[in-house]
């Protein structure tokens, strides 16, 4: 369990600087004028947050991590969510990151 815990951990911390980085970039095109959306993941995703910076997905995130260290029980539905959200997370980064960097 604590290997697991760990591995989160080290996928939050990753994901961490990433979310800031593009929340910053987010604030800049909206004040452009562009990057006029409601939400970044859509309400069937597998976040119950909606919002359109990268940073509340990330906390809610961390919040189910904190729960299972918390509980210290093994709930394989909560993992199951809470990988989900860091797949998604990791691939929604990346891809605003090269989309950026095509249209630089």
């Amino acid at each position: 369990m604590d290997t697991l815990l760990e591995q989160l951990d080290e996928n939050l911390k990753e994901l961490y600087r990433k979310a800031l980085d593009a929340d910053a970039l987010l604030e800049e095109l909206q004040q452009q004028g562009q990057a006029n959306y409601q939400a970044i993941f859509s309400k069937e995703s597998a976040f119950n947050v909606q919002s359109n910076r990268f940073m509340p997905y990330l906390a809610e995130t961390a919040e189910q991590i904190a729960a299972i260290r918390q509980s210290q029980q093994f709930n394989t539905a909560t993992l199951q969510r809470v990988v989900k959200q860091l797949q998604v997370l990791h691939k929604t980064l990346a891809e605003f990151r090269a989309a950026l960097k095509v249209t630089q």
